[in-house]
């Protein structure tokens, strides 16, 4: 992508296992350019964390390993530079919001200590400058109280309360890109709101980029301007967020808005899941991985590699099918 600000090329991730090789990412590509917020949607095991962990260098060596590609910010390859270099960048340039604020958040020290670290390393703050940035954050972000919370340990805060203290260390710094992984999951819908008006804030005042990982549909359809698909470490497709949802192109994709239960709906009426499991990624086999769950697989789907076909300029996918005449009505569209 033209001006993007971060670009990942043919990324690929493996892990050692007993069972075998798991190639937990293969060959994503993706960009991202400054104001703009990129969706990464999927089901649990897809590798939308596992990407993201990639870029940032947060990979476990062993077991795991970057098997290939290139992840460019700023003319430099994050896979290549040194240590110094990425943690220069980890934190300040790129933020990025945990998944799991418990295991993220080390349970020794207070969240003062680990709030005030980032922008005193990375800002050049004082103590004190510090302490009353972290209190700020600790506002926008929602929690009551916050200079006199701001000295308690993790486990003195709930989940959610958690993930709000991960939210406001992420965005200290004001970064240049920030990856939001599942950064809603354990909130209730009004912080949900005041949190992501949060990032767009932060989006508007200063051009971050986000890359947005999520499993709720209704965030992605709000707050992304283009969407990435994820299924078996693969993007099966990717296009402007309202064309996605208007016309989705890939049986996945469908799968997935199908799936979404809706408030209008009839009483009792009944989900539409994705029937079967997701792939071995130790033994992909031949063929499209979605092949053995997809209602409109053909046999070549089981024998070969589906092309990537386009649909205008910015709709990519990756399908033998033509699903065109699939019905997608808005009973689908969790933001209508």
């Amino acid at each position: 992508m033209r001006n993007s600000l971060l670009q990942v090329d043919d990324l690929h991730v493996e892990f050692d296992t007993d069972d075998g090789v798991v190639r937990a990412v293969d060959g994503v590509s993706f960009a991202v350019a400054p104001g703009e917020t990129l969706g990464i949607v999927g089901e649990s095991g897809s590798g939308k964390s596992v990407t993201n962990l990639a870029v940032l260098g947060l990979i476990p060596r062993p077991p795991g390993r970057i098997a290939g590609g290139r992840v460019m910010f700023e003319g430099h390859d994050l896979l290549r530079v040194g240590e110094d270099a990425l943690r220069r960048v980890r934190g300040n340039r790129i933020g990025m919001i945990f998944q799991d604020p418990m295991t993220s958040l080390n349970p020794f020290l207070t969240v003062a200590e680990q709030l005030t670290e980032v922008t005193r390393l990375h800002m050049g703050h004082t103590r004190a400058q510090a302490l009353d940035h972290a209190v700020e954050m600790l506002e926008r972000v929602g929690i009551p109280a916050a200079a006199e919370r701001i000295g308690s340990y993790p486990h003195e805060f709930s989940g959610g309360m958690r993930q709000r203290v991960m939210i406001a260390m992420a965005l200290s710094c004001r970064p240049d890109v920030l990856i939001a992984d599942e950064p809603t999951t354990a909130l209730d819908v009004t912080i949900q709101a005041q949190i992501l008006e949060l990032m767009k804030e932060l989006q508007r005042d200063e051009g971050t980029a986000i890359i947005m990982i999520t499993h709720d549909l209704g965030v992605i359809a709000n707050v992304c301007d283009r969407v990435s698909v994820m299924y078996a470490g693969r993007f099966v497709e990717e296009a402007p967020v309202d064309e996605l949802f208007a016309q989705p192109r890939h049986p996945y994709t469908i799968g997935l808005l199908r799936s979404v239960p809706r408030l209008d709906e009839a009483a009792g009426a009944r989900l539409n899941p994705i029937q079967g499991q997701p792939p071995d990624l130790t033994s992909p086999g031949v063929g499209c991985p979605f092949a053995p769950r997809c209602d409109f697989a053909l046999p070549v789907c089981r024998e070969q590699d589906p092309p990537i076909e386009t649909s205008g300029a910015n709709h990519r996918f990756e399908c033998f099918v033509d699903v065109r005449d699939v019905s997608t009505s808005n009973s689908t569209n969790p933001a209508s």
